[in-house]
């Protein structure tokens, strides 16, 4: 498929978006282990909240853009709910780290084209 520079600047957009959240979400995945004992349940509850919002956001990318990264990444943020839901929140930031390689290859393409237009 040959992506076109306003579908590139859509997927590029989309790309950039979910990377800098996942960036976000991996790391207060982190922070978890730090908190009060009584505040552990509402923040692991809020990530597992905003993780699912990702993934979501993820499909939809993947569905409007056409590019199965999005999906890709989407599979491995399901996976870092597992891991969240489970309390192994170091390895839920490591796989959210994992989520961020589709979504660049998707960034990647898209910058190309737009490059390739003289558009960035």
């Amino acid at each position: 498929m040959t992506l076109e520079p306003k579908d590139a600047l859509t997927q590029y957009h989309f790309a950039e978006r979910l990377k800098l959240d996942i960036m976000m979400i991996a790391h207060q995945y982190l922070t978890i282990p730090s908190l009060k004992k009584e505040e552990k349940a509402g923040a692991k509850r809020v990530l597992i909240n905003i993780t699912e919002a990702l993934a979501a956001d993820s499909r939809a990318a993947a569905a409007f853009t056409g590019c199965d990264e999005f999906n890709k990444a989407c599979d491995v943020l399901d996976e870092v709910m597992n891991l969240a839901e489970s309390n192994q929140f170091g390895l839920a930031s490591e796989k959210a780290g994992e989520a961020m390689i589709p979504i660049t290859t998707a960034a990647a393409a898209a910058w190309e084209v737009l490059h390739s237009h003289g558009l960035l």
